[in-house]
């Protein structure tokens, strides 16, 4: 049958089941995320009856130029600051696929006053929510201080350079109705084409080189430190046998 005669037998059977009272669906294009509120850094602001009339601002934002390469890294920022209400959880929304590397918090402390701590360790998983957070006995927003979790990720292989991904955020102040989300909160990351490093690092991973998890779970080894690794590997080396002298 010529592909004349398909298309013609093709719309007889659509004419008849149009007749006989059923739909025909074709198919559409799949719906592409809305992406034009982006920006590479986003503050939602909020009252509610129980911060007592006083103002909050959730914070995201990506760190550097709001790019990054497949396989390579990125780092998120999320902050909260407002009237004094101590914050119990900082919660960071990732795009799907995205696997942690490293993590840190700064908040402040009686001792030292705000500074930076890391928390890799120490941070939870949501995988059903693509989530990264952190909980604490409280840590206070008085007189200008804050409370920030820096997640850093090794984005999948599987984007593509042009994609635009969003993230979320997320809070829970201790004050009545303290709980509180923004996901999406359209500070997004737009995908690029690696630079000659991040190929040369990512053609190491395709030898197997590394470890990596799938998820909000734990991402180590070449992909984070890749001349660390290398230097290793040369520092473990008997040149001597090598060449026969020892």
């Amino acid at each position: 049958m010529s592909g004349t005669q398909r298309k013609m037998v093709a719309i007889g059977a659509a004419a008849l089941m149009a007749t006989a009272g059923q739909v025909v669906v074709t198919p559409t294009a799949v719906a592409q995320a809305d992406t034009s509120q982006c920006e590479t850094s986003q503050t939602a602001e909020r009252s509610w009856a129980g911060s007592l009339g006083t103002k909050y601002y959730l914070n995201k934002e990506v760190v550097g130029d709001g790019t990054a390469a497949p396989g390579g890294e990125v780092t998120f920022r999320t902050t909260i600051s407002g009237a004094g209400a101590l914050v119990s959880r900082l919660d960071d929304f990732h795009p799907e696929g995205f696997e942690l590397v490293r993590a840190r918090e700064s908040v402040w402390k009686v001792i030292g006053g705000q500074s930076w701590t890391t928390v890799t360790d120490d941070v939870l998983r949501d995988s059903s929510a693509n989530s990264i957070y952190r909980t604490g006995a409280g840590w206070t927003t008085a007189a200008g201080a804050h409370a920030t979790l820096e997640t850093t990720y090794k984005v999948p292989d599987t984007v593509s350079p042009g994609d635009v991904l969003n993230t979320g955020a997320g809070v829970t102040v201790a004050l009545g109705e303290g709980r509180w989300v923004e996901n999406p909160i359209n500070t997004c990351v737009t995908i690029r084409e690696p630079n000659a490093a991040e190929a040369v690092t990512g053609s190491l991973d395709d030898l197997g080189f590394g470890s990596a998890t799938a998820g909000s779970t734990t991402s180590s080894g070449i992909s984070s430190d890749p001349s660390g690794f290398i230097a290793d590997i040369i520092n473990d080396i008997n040149i001597g046998e090598l060449i026969g002298l020892s």
